[in-house]
């Protein structure tokens, strides 16, 4: 969320250009993690200092017993709900924002979210590097592969043709006979 730009995506072109050997993954892998760690407890700082006025400020924006319910929600379920927001790509931001708002304590944060953090980087880095290192072998499949639809697509695109030469062909007929007639 901040900064705003795709962090996903950085991370896995970054780590799929450390697996061709143009970066190092580890420093993919630890630019990224720390640049969202980073951007999780900022969220969180703002939570803390700004969620609640700001939801009291906006009544219609917000249900007036969601402050209660958000609470109660993190004092049951707040732990689990950072680890795995982390694989949520909608619910990420919004996490760690309620987490401050709900007054979650700073240790039962910042130990899962870095957990979740290195989790989620770790993945995304290492499938991201594979692909880079098995560039040479994925292109030579997707090369077979798109002959393969390029055929399909040149075959769907005679039978279409034919199909309408032949409707084309039996409108001109049935005008024939009718002028004829």
């Amino acid at each position: 969320m901040i900064p705003p730009f795709p962090g996903d995506t950085i991370t896995v072109f970054g780590a799929y250009l450390a697996g061709r050997g143009f970066l190092d993954p580890l420093l993919v892998f630890g630019s990224t993690a720390l640049g969202n760690l980073a951007t999780n407890l900022f969220l969180y700082y703002v939570g803390i200092r700004r969620g609640r006025e700001f939801i009291r400020k906006h009544k219609r924006l917000f249900h007036e017993d969601l402050l209660p319910r958000i609470a109660l929600f993190y004092r049951k379920w707040g732990v689990w709900t950072i680890l795995f927001s982390r694989l949520l790509v909608g619910l990420r931001p919004i996490v760690p924002l309620f987490a401050g708002v709900s007054r979650l304590r700073p240790r039962k944060f910042i130990l899962p979210i870095i957990c979740g953090i290195v989790i989620q980087h770790a993945l995304m880095v290492y499938l991201g590097y594979t692909v880079g290192q098995k560039w040479e072998f994925i292109k030579s499949i997707l090369k077979d592969v798109n002959l393969g639809l390029g055929l399909v697509a040149l075959a769907v695109a005679i039978l279409i043709f034919l199909w309408f030469r032949s409707v084309r062909k039996s409108r001109l007929k049935r005008a024939m006979r009718r002028n004829s007639q």
